[in-house]
């Protein structure tokens, strides 16, 4: 089981915290969507994410930070890339000046960009961060309209023609209005929003 990790923002104590959860809960490979860097120890949490990571992409906040940051969370950083695919989803942070179509400025606009981009890549499931807020949509087809589906639990269906959007929220750094920290999980079958 994958878990889906986003805007850690240099915070040690909840990177920590979201890892045991999300062990606890069966999880054994973890993809991270960037803005790993912030306030609090940048260094420890590239040095764990680093010893975790499966997938890993760069957000906006990292190239930020960049330069406060030792010259070896610099480097990794600055290297990871911009969009990863990995079991059948793609993953990028969701900052539009980043990577489009998978960001958020698409979302707002009914994903009909993001879908094409998944299905010409053979994927029906893109993950991104970026806004801080979990969140879960479905695309039936590329004219469908883009449905909110967030809940607890989404079952995604065998029809190759839907897409599924996840946005896992924030590990490190919850905004008021926008929900608790959280992170999503991913088996194959279906999403499940954790809260840390």
């Amino acid at each position: 089981m994958w878990a889906v990790l986003s805007d850690v923002h240099g915070n040690l104590e909840a990177l920590e915290r979201a890892l045991a959860t999300c062990r606890a809960l069966g999880a054994s490979r973890f993809a991270f969507l960037g803005d790993l860097l912030g306030r609090g120890d940048s260094d420890g949490c590239v040095r764990l994410i680093r010893a975790v990571a499966a997938v890993s992409v760069q957000g906006n906040r990292d190239r930020d930070w960049a330069p406060r940051v030792s010259a070896p969370a610099r480097a990794y950083v600055l290297a990871l890339p911009v969009v990863a695919c990995a079991d059948g989803f793609a993953c990028a942070h969701g900052d539009p000046r980043l990577h489009r179509p998978l960001d958020v400025s698409d979302i707002r606009r009914g994903a009909l960009r993001t879908y094409s981009w998944l299905r010409s890549q053979g994927l029906r499931l893109g993950f991104y961060g970026h806004t801080h807020q979990a969140r879960v949509w479905r695309k039936r087809g590329p004219n469908a309209p883009l449905e909110d589906v967030t809940a607890a639990a989404v079952p995604l269906d065998d029809d190759e023609q839907t897409i599924y959007l996840a946005n896992v929220g924030t590990v490190g750094l919850p905004f008021p209005g926008k929900g608790p920290p959280s992170c999503t999980l991913y088996d194959g079958q279906r999403l499940r929003l954790v809260q840390l």
